[in-house]
Order: structure tokens, then sequence, then C-alpha cells
């Protein structure tokens, strides 16, 4: 009986999620054509790549607005890390700008 329960609000939520995409999906997205780019360093990976997207954030809210300035919006998203020897994490988020 209880996993039914569990079952069955797991597929309503699933079904509340795939309208809300649909939804979301139905809205055209304006896209810049300039790819931005923001630049982060930290011990960790995790936080390096963090503040990298941070960056990128800044740097279109700046240029474009906030509108613009969520990473999850974006298209083309790519962040890209490396650690040279003895140092600490280095990345860079590169993306265009979508405003939905």
């Amino acid at each position: 009986m209880f996993v039914r329960k569990i079952f069955h609000g797991a597929v309503g939520a699933a079904l509340l999620a795939a309208g809300t995409v649909v939804t979301v999906s139905s809205a055209q997205a304006e896209c810049s054509n300039r790819t931005y780019v923001g630049r982060g360093t930290g011990l960790l990976r995790a936080t390096a790549g963090i503040s990298a997207r941070a960056d990128w954030r800044r740097e279109v809210a700046s240029r474009r607005g906030p509108d613009y300035a969520r990473w999850s919006r974006a298209r083309g998203r790519v962040t890209a890390c490396r650690k040279p020897e003895g140092e600490s994490w280095s990345c860079v988020a590169r993306a265009r700008a979508c405003n939905s």
C-alpha cells in the first residue's frame, strides 16, 4: 500500500513536470549571436567551475540584462577546466545567452 502511494505520487510529479516542460518550451527564446565567456579559479574543480559560471552570469547581465543571465537557459554551454601541475584549477565557461 505504501509503495503504491509513493509510485502514484512519483507518476503525478512526472506528469506535472512534463506539462511544465511543454509550456516552457512553447515560448520563443531569443539568443545572442555572441558567445560570452566567464573565467574562474579554485582549489577544487567544482568550485572553479561554479566561479567561472558566476563570472559568465555577471558578464551577460552587465551587457544584455538580467533576463539573459541564466546559465540554464544558455545555448551551447561548455565549462572547460584544467589544472597545471602545482597550481589551482582554472575553468572557462562559454555559452550564448538566451532569455528563455
